[in-house]
């Protein structure tokens, strides 16, 4: 049985909520979640949950807030977990350019990552905002900690010392981002991201995509088709530095 664990250790974060243009409204959510269970030696359950909300504070700040949590079990032992936790506060939007600040814990044992703390600060500039579309990028820093283990590691790739690896991380952070109402039931969101380390090789890049197309089916619910990619040209420790995840849920949209 193939088991999956649905995130990457970089987070894609405009793909999380956007608040409408409508000032007259305060928040925004979204809730979506899967279980499941079959019979093999034991009893194999999975459980998938996501929640995010948005809330505007004095017309013009956003503050975002986003936490994932997953877990294979098989029988009485955990076989796979990963989650996160994000927050985002978005100052002066009505401005074009305004700042981002980001912070997220994190950790996902499918790829070895025990946990990731990382804190971003980002220049971000909106080309376009109407009712219905949306085109923005930012420019800024990061700086991360990762620990990572080699669980992850196929067997011909482990090198001599498999202790755990510790790393500090100071990145430079970029993206663009697209978000487009197609009519009243259409939405398309999808997003480039690009960053590398600041050191004198520009090394550790990593670049990433998320696109995804959500289909309203009620004022409150959604079908959503998504896929990640993310491309870590050197990986903390020797995992496949390609990762991509395809996914399709319903969505409580409130």
């Amino acid at each position: 049985m193939l088991h999956q664990i649905s995130i990457a250790q970089f987070i894609f974060p405009e793909s999380f909520i956007m608040m409408p243009l409508d000032t007259s409204k305060k928040y925004a959510g979204t809730i979506s979640g899967a279980f499941s269970q079959q019979t093999q030696e034991y009893v194999v359950t999975q459980l998938n949950s996501r929640i995010e909300l948005a809330k505007r504070i004095q017309t013009v700040n956003i503050f975002t807030i986003a936490g994932n949590f997953q877990i294979v079990r098989n029988g009485p032992e955990t076989v796979l977990s990963g989650g996160y936790i994000f927050g985002r506060y978005r100052d002066r939007t009505n401005r074009k350019l305004h700042p981002e600040y980001m912070l997220q814990y994190q950790w996902l044992e499918a790829r070895g990552l025990e946990q990731k703390i990382a804190s971003t600060a980002n220049m971000r500039y909106r080309f376009v905002r109407t009712e219905n579309l949306s085109l923005a990028a930012a420019f800024g820093i990061l700086m991360e900690y990762e620990k990572w283990n080699f669980s992850a590691v196929r067997k011909k790739d482990l090198p001599v010392e498999t202790n755990d690896v510790e790393v500090y991380n100071p990145r430079l952070n970029s993206y663009i981002s697209y978000d487009h109402d197609l009519g009243d039931r259409l939405n398309i969101d999808m997003a480039i991201y690009y960053q590398f380390r600041l050191d004198d090789k520009l090394s550790r890049k990593r670049i990433g995509l998320h696109s995804r197309l959500n289909i309203k089916l009620t004022n409150k619910l959604n079908y959503a088709v998504t896929i990640r990619l993310m491309d870590d040209k050197q990986p903390i420790v020797p995992v496949d530095p390609l990762w991509y995840n395809f996914s399709n849920e319903l969505v409580l949209a409130f």
